[in-house]
């Protein structure tokens, strides 16, 4: 259950930027064959989610191992 001190997502890419640009993952749900992320609520999430919708920049290779630890997470969970 969501709460003000976490977000939560299915989206995976979001996901991904987010854990690139530093938000710390709480906990990891599954729904059934859908993965719920659930990250620590910061006062810069918002605006985190505001630049992936809107081209935000991240480093190339923070992304890129950003998207492998998603990737392990969500096969191995």
């Amino acid at each position: 259950m969501p709460s003000k001190q976490t977000y939560e997502t299915a989206d995976f890419y979001l996901a991904a930027f987010l854990k690139a640009k530093g938000l710390k993952i709480d906990r990891i749900e599954r729904d059934g064959r859908k993965t719920i992320f659930i990250f620590e609520n910061t006062a810069t999430r918002e605006g985190l989610i505001k630049d992936f919708y809107n081209e935000g920049l991240v480093g190339v290779n923070d992304y890129k191992n950003a998207i492998q630890d998603m990737r392990a997470i969500v096969y191995n969970w």
